[in-house]
């Protein structure tokens, strides 16, 4: 249910009653305005008003007020603790960046994209809603609706005016957050955004690399995630074209009811919310096309393909700006996704000594997410995944010893107590107590490992 008689912060109320004490007209507007409409209550709170960028620093000058902004036409002012983004009506902003003003409140919510992001509010004169912003919050989904140019005309006479670039046009990073609300569950894309996404796709290609990966990701997060890369494949395979291989791609595999990127797709979605795992999935069978042998049955194999998708992902995450130390971590899952790991506890104990806990999960949770992707009948293996990843969790809290350095002695104890008398035995004897107490955990004290250390030194020299 909508929360239409919202409070404000007092913070936001001293701010708009200064800015019409100087009889200038201000409201909040955007994001912080929707979700105080769904009851979800906000910190980040933009105002926009009709007085000019420097008689808002004037008015506010008694005030906090951080200017590093300004060249985008806005300042940021805190009150009482409280930072609130505040800028002149902006009816968009030129190529290199700098903002067009203008006198009209309807202009500045028009280039907002979306219906419910357009809604402008203040005490005094309620909510300021010309393109049915309030109507896309009703419902338990929000409805995700661009602003038609068939909506504006209703609210300007623009029949001999030029006709506009399309939303998607003027602002392609708004192909990505529609896609963005649509993954969070919360939301759905109405009939009319969709066709302009697909018609519009090729935009996409023109966002700049700092927000591609930042709505990527967020499109990624999200709890439907692949409903909403299955539902708008072709804006992917642009942004992507190293997709359309997978497109239609039988994996001549039994067990694999989809084709490669249905699969990809899905195993996406069944991949726990980390971004370095999801990125991981997305791209993990980009090689398989390159890959791909057929046996005497017809069995397809792919022997290879996790060095040869690895090489597609780096390349594609270069081309997206992403960082060296990203790009290794997200190559890490692919490259090592075949990695065997056995079920027992010793076993993992045994990989715990090769890589660190948190990578030997993503592993596991990557083998989940793939397995629940090919077929239902892995369902069994895919648990068995997650029971690991639940091992692992529990000799991390344990505290279980694993590797050397969690042995209750080291070399200067067992040197010390000449025990040992080089380096090499030190090494040899901490193997053998590491052993030990990968078995039984309750071996790790210092007294036993000593007396142990003592009597497999004393078996050596009976050799």
């Amino acid at each position: 249910m909508l929360n239409l008689n919202i409070e404000l912060p007092t913070q936001i109320t001293e701010l708009l009653n200064r800015l019409n004490a100087y009889s200038y007209h201000a409201y909040i507007v955007g994001r912080c305005v929707r979700e105080l409409i769904g009851g979800q209550g906000t910190v980040d709170f933009d105002i926009i008003t009709d007085a000019e960028l420097e008689r808002i620093r004037a008015i506010f000058e008694i005030y906090s007020v951080n200017i590093d902004n300004m060249e985008k036409g806005e300042v940021i002012v805190t009150v009482q603790g409280l930072p609130v983004l505040i800028a002149p009506y902006r009816k968009g902003f030129k190529s290199g960046g700098s903002p067009v003003y203008t006198d009209n409140l309807t202009d500045d919510l028009k280039r907002r994209d979306f219906s419910f992001n357009a809604i402008a509010y203040n005490p005094r004169e309620g909510f300021i809603d010309p393109f049915g912003g309030i109507d896309c919050l009703e419902g338990e989904e929000a409805i995700v609706r661009i602003i038609h140019e068939e909506q504006i005309s209703e609210q300007k006479e623009k029949l001999n005016k030029e006709e506009e670039p399309s939303t998607f046009e003027r602002n392609p990073v708004a192909i990505l957050q529609a896609l963005g609300y649509y993954s969070s569950g919360d939301f759905a894309i109405c009939e009319e955004t969709r066709e302009a996404l697909l018609k519009d796709k090729a935009y996409i290609k023109k966002i700049p690399e700092a927000d591609l990966r930042t709505e990527l990701s967020w499109v990624l997060r999200g709890k439907k995630v692949s409903t909403v890369l299955e539902e708008y494949k072709e804006i992917f395979i642009e942004l992507i074209p190293e997709f359309e291989n997978l497109d239609g791609f039988d994996l001549k595999r039994p067990e694999h009811n989809y084709d490669a990127l249905v699969h990809t797709f899905r195993s996406v979605g069944y991949a726990s919310p980390v971004l370095t795992l999801r990125y991981a999935m997305l791209f993990h069978a980009l090689g398989k096309p390159d890959c791909f042998s057929a046996d005497k049955s017809g069995k397809g194999h792919y022997y290879g393909h996790a060095e040869r998708s690895w090489l597609y992902a780096r390349r594609i995450m270069r081309r997206m700006g992403f960082s060296e130390d990203e790009t290794r971590e997200v190559g890490f899952i692919i490259r090592n996704q075949h990695v065997e790991i056995a079920p027992d506890r010793r076993s993992l104990k045994l990989k715990l000594r090769e890589m660190p806990p948190e990578r030997l999960k993503l592993l596991l949770q990557f083998r989940h997410a793939d397995l629940k992707a090919q077929s239902p009948e892995f369902e069994d293996a895919a648990m068995q995944c997650k029971r690991q990843v639940d091992v692992i969790n529990e000799i991390v809290t344990m505290k279980e010893c694993y590797t050397p350095g969690q042995l209750a002695v080291n070399r200067y104890d067992l040197m010390q107590k000449n025990i040992v008398r080089s380096d090499e035995q030190a090494t040899a004897v901490l193997e053998r107590l590491l052993d030990m107490v990968i078995d039984s955990p309750a071996f790790n004290t210092r007294t036993r490992l000593l007396n142990a250390a003592e009597k497999i030194m004393r078996q050596a020299y009976h050799k």
